[in-house]
């Protein structure tokens, strides 16, 4: 949906919280949520904000500084490496085991690797 392109009424964009009448406050949840497809990216834990509305196309902009991020979003949504965490391997000069290029001495064997 885009706006219209006329000027907007600035005023206080408030967020009402929606519950189950005869279950109580305790299930009380915020309205506003930000969506990308089916997963909830962010939602917003204040109750008002600085807000914009369109008397011509009737659009209602709310602008949220602070937002609790639920998901992750943009270059962080993407499918999880299992491989990156996998250490680079060195052959011990004594032993010859393989161990991890980062050991300063050999689990095997002891020999100490002297820094440069």
């Amino acid at each position: 949906m885009f706006h219209c392109g006329k000027p907007m009424m600035k005023g206080c964009f408030k967020i009402e919280k929606r519950g189950i009448p005869t279950k109580g406050a305790s299930l009380e949840y915020p309205v506003s949520t930000f969506y990308d497809g089916n997963n909830k990216i962010c939602e917003v834990p204040v109750d008002k904000t600085l807000g914009y509305y369109c008397t011509e196309c009737g659009m209602l902009i709310g602008v949220f500084p602070v937002t609790h991020p639920t998901g992750f979003a943009g270059k962080y949504n993407q499918d999880i490496d299992d491989k990156i965490d996998v250490l680079p391997k060195k052959i011990c000069i004594e032993c010859g085991a393989e161990i991890d290029v980062d050991y300063p001495r050999c689990p095997f064997c002891g020999h100490i690797y002297e820094a440069i």
